[in-house]
């Protein structure tokens, strides 16, 4: 989808979404730390009116959506004992999934 095709988020929703996520962390950070758990980003289907804020969504999604690309951030950003919890529950939640 094309940033134009992208509607507008309201006001309300723009200001949550700056009080919510760390904007000041790099992307590939949050993505490493808090996106194993996200199997969807639904912020990014939307334009906000701040640049920053809207390249900053678009960059976690981009990390999000690519399981390489946020194994690599996990690596940078993560100690092993981390990813190890990582992967602890991602194969918790596969088990949950086969039942």
């Amino acid at each position: 989808m094309s940033d134009m095709e992208r509607p507008l988020a309201d006001e309300e929703t723009e200001r949550r979404i700056k009080e919510t996520f760390p904007v000041d962390v790099a992307p590939e950070e949050f993505a490493a730390r808090d996106g194993y758990g996200w199997l969807d980003f639904p912020f990014a289907r939307y334009r906000y009116r701040d640049p920053e804020l809207d390249a900053w969504i678009q960059a976690t999604k981009e990390i999000l959506q690519n399981p390489a690309r946020l194994r690599e951030c996990q690596a940078k950003y993560l100690t092993p004992a981390e990813r190890q919890l990582i992967a602890r529950w991602r194969d918790d939640d596969n088990e949950a999934l086969d039942d």
